[in-house]
């Protein structure tokens, strides 16, 4: 037995060298003098045929291995990015769930998806095949949107869990719910990724936070605590002005275009009570604006037409190629002969635009969407309105949701654009200097459509079923009932004679 110990524990030295995890805190003011907060925890392990998952969590791993996951990216929002006033988006974020995937056999899509719901406690399940579509500017991965799901605690305490430290210490501890779900806008997303060889495992949390205090624990409402003891990097990045301080003196300083970066190593330093921010008198917010914006709207009054108008800008001084999709429900009948896409320039003109690429997937009742993709050079400084309309089916009584007269939610658009190596308004993913792939969403729409009266069936049962009664009551008394003709007897005097 003792021989065997050297053995096991080297065996076990080797499985934990095999996975690595890091975590990193971004801290950030923005232009409204809000903040953000940015958590981005990483885990990698060896993509062999055992796994021995003492840091990447098992239930990833095995959802991978059984689905023959090849990419993953899932998403849970709640509000909206305000990109006029905070600047460039983070991360991709719509509003909603979104489950994005490339699968060896798409024919596992349903099994991941339910996978996924009992992981975070959430309703994947309803992003089957029917909801599933393949953009071709998303290079064959799979896209579901869920625009009506709710985030809350439920999806962020699973979330947590697979951290190696979870809410223990480390920059997990910092994850208060209480805190988190009281903001503007929050996003939680996973990604995994395999190229063969290891299995990397991404999870990012992004949270606009109201300030009272320009201090850490009073932005996250917890008190620091110590680094992770598996982790092999744990640092804090906070971006500032440069006329702003940072209490106690940051391990590094770096200058950038965005402001003056302060990192601290917490693996180095061990515990650091709490890091302070006092601004100058300048602006707060240092986040460049994105170079493409988009919004959507629905048109159209009524119950039984609408329509979609969906506006682009480009604010660079080049034209830019982008590419338009939208997935409609099938209840939402698109007509293609009326799509319009127009811009309007910089010094007013307004002109047609004809699309380089048209892609249109027509919907199938209750079997897919519908499907619209259009790629566009948007000229300079301009602002381009896609516009087409649909008419409103009519759905079953049974197909209505228990809140109908609210209406339907429908996912929003995406607008997906190449963006420039020397681009300042970046996302978080996207390193400097690169060209890195971006996708922009509009906001979610509500369809308004035509609703029974929910009161007609249970007053067509009440009445039925009093005519029934009274007819059936009537009835039965004509056929139980025995009728007898009664005759009443002689009266008689006392000396017995008749009257």
């Amino acid at each position: 037995m003792r021989v065997l110990w050297p053995a096991a524990l080297a065996a076990w030295g080797a499985a934990v060298c095999a996975e690595t995890y890091t975590e990193d805190l971004l801290v950030a003011p923005l232009a409204d003098g809000r903040a953000l907060l940015h958590f981005d925890f990483e885990m990698q392990t060896d993509n062999g045929s055992t796994h021995s998952y003492h840091v990447f969590p098992r239930q990833i791993g095995e959802i991978a291995q059984r689905y023959g996951v090849e990419q993953l990216q899932l998403t849970f929002t709640q509000g909206v990015w305000r990109e006029a006033r905070w600047g460039a988006a983070p991360g991709p974020h719509g509003a909603g769930a979104e489950v994005a995937a490339r699968l060896a056999d798409d024919s596992q899509w349903a099994g991941m998806a339910n996978a996924l719901a009992g992981v975070f406690c959430a309703s994947l399940n309803a992003a089957g095949n029917a909801s599933a579509a393949a953009p071709q500017a998303m290079g064959g991965v799979r896209l579901a949107h869920l625009a009506g799901e709710n985030v809350c605690t439920e999806n962020l305490t699973p979330w947590i869990k697979q951290l190696p430290c979870q809410a223990q210490s480390g920059l997990g501890a910092l994850l208060n719910p209480h805190r988190l779900f009281d903001m503007q806008f929050l996003s939680m997303g996973a990604a995994l990724d395999s190229d063969g060889a290891a299995l990397r495992y991404r999870q990012r949390l992004s949270v606009v936070v109201d300030v009272g205090r320009w201090s850490l624990q009073a932005l996250a409402g917890r008190g620091l605590p110590p680094a992770c003891p598996a982790a092999s990097r744990s640092s804090i990045r906070a971006v500032v002005p440069p006329d702003a301080r940072v209490v106690p003196p940051a391990d590094t300083v770096r200058g950038s275009d965005d402001g003056t970066t302060h990192t601290y190593d917490l693996l180095g330093r061990g515990r650091i009570d709490d890091i302070e921010i006092v601004l100058g008198a300048g602006r707060a917010g240092m986040r460049a604006a994105p170079a493409v914006a988009t919004h959507r709207f629905v048109t159209g009054h009524g119950g039984s037409s609408g329509g979609i108008e969906s506006a682009i800008e480009n604010r660079r001084d080049s034209p830019v190629t982008v590419t338009y999709y939208d997935a409609l429900p099938w209840y939402l009948r698109v007509y293609t002969h009326t799509l319009r896409i127009r811009s309007t320039h910089a010094d007013g003109r307004s002109s047609p635009l004809a699309p380089l690429r048209t892609r249109i997937v027509p919907a199938v009742d209750r079997g897919r969407s519908a499907e619209l993709e259009l790629e566009l050079e948007l000229p300079p400084r301009s602002r381009t309105l896609v516009r087409y309309d649909f008419d409103k089916g009519f759905l079953k009584y049974s197909e209505h949701p228990p809140d109908a007269n609210r209406g339907f939610n429908v996912a929003p658009a995406i607008v997906a654009y190449e963006l420039a190596a020397d681009d300042r308004a970046r996302p978080l993913d996207c390193k400097a200097g690169e060209p890195c792939a971006v996708r922009v969403y509009t906001e979610p729409a509500l369809a308004s459509l035509p609703t029974p009266d929910f009161s007609m069936p249970y007053n067509v049962i009440t009445f039925t079923c009093t005519i029934l009664a009274l007819f059936f009551g009537r009835i039965f008394n004509l056929l139980t009932r025995d009728f007898a003709v009664l005759t009443e007897p002689a009266k008689t005097d006392q000396d017995g004679s008749a009257k």
